[in-house]
């Protein structure tokens, strides 16, 4: 069966439009509120509303137990009070992992009060086909804070891309401070299309696509890099530093 609380991965072998009967995410039931009770880590939830609302509005004081939300390649990372990265709402046919250190129950706040703050998810650009990458149920984020190549700040038409080994795991554009990058592990139902994608404890590494110029640069990090499952973490990054200086006549 499936709950109204719930979030669920449906995994198919094209692109569908899946419908099912009586769970259109319309409003909450007849029966009043739908209580989400929320565990400590990440819980995999449904959103009950067919509009899209902002991060904050629609959590309210929930957002305060609250510390990340993962969506499909998208997150957002509690900073100073306010979510950052390329998640900025809930929309209706959705679901959402939201990650918590403490068990609590709430409900989304209704739509009506927050009418006039509804956010739209802005759509991101499309990578370019030499770096995209197939979505796994197995995903982490590294939060790019700060990134500079000889000791300038990237253009917004860079991108940021992750590798395991020399598997490309996630990518995305630069978007500026805390840029989210998802990075995808062995995708437990489609091994074949998440062949060499990550498992836990792998170490990843970093590189930019310069677009001014085409070329790829090595990085480097100031944090460990080993990936586990729905894993966030902050990180700067700055091109890798030659380890040998030699001088030719």
């Amino acid at each position: 069966e499936v709950a109204q609380d719930d979030g669920y991965w449906v995994t198919v072998s094209s692109a569908t439009t899946l419908s099912h009967i009586d769970a259109e995410p319309i409003s909450y039931d007849i029966d009043g509120e739908v209580a989400y009770n929320i565990h400590y880590g990440p819980n995999l939830i449904s959103y009950p509303f067919r509009t899209s609302q902002d991060l904050n509005d629609a959590l309210g004081d929930a957002a305060d137990n609250i510390p990340a939300i993962f969506a499909e390649s998208l997150a957002a990372l509690e900073v100073d009070g306010d979510y950052v990265g390329s998640l900025v709402a809930f929309e209706g046919g959705k679901g959402y992992w939201l990650v918590s250190y403490d068990e609590f129950t709430f409900t989304f706040n209704g739509i009506a009060e927050n009418l006039s703050r509804n956010v739209e998810q802005p759509v991101l650009a499309r990578l370019p086909e030499l770096y995209q990458f197939t979505q796994s149920s197995n995903q982490a984020f590294y939060f790019i804070n700060s990134v500079s190549i000889e000791r300038q700040p990237l253009e917004f038409d860079d991108i940021i891309i992750a590798y395991n080994d020399n598997v490309i795991v996630g990518a995305r554009f630069w978007n500026g401070e805390y840029t989210d990058i998802p990075v995808m592990g062995i995708d437990t139902y489609n091994t074949e299309g998440t062949s060499g994608y990550c498992a836990e404890d792998d170490k990843i590494t970093f590189k930019v696509l310069v677009a001014s110029s085409g070329e790829l640069v090595d990085m480097d990090a100031d944090a460990e890099l080993n990936w586990t499952n729905m894993g966030m973490s902050i990180v700067n990054l700055t091109d890798a530093l030659p380890l040998e200086v030699s001088l030719n006549n």
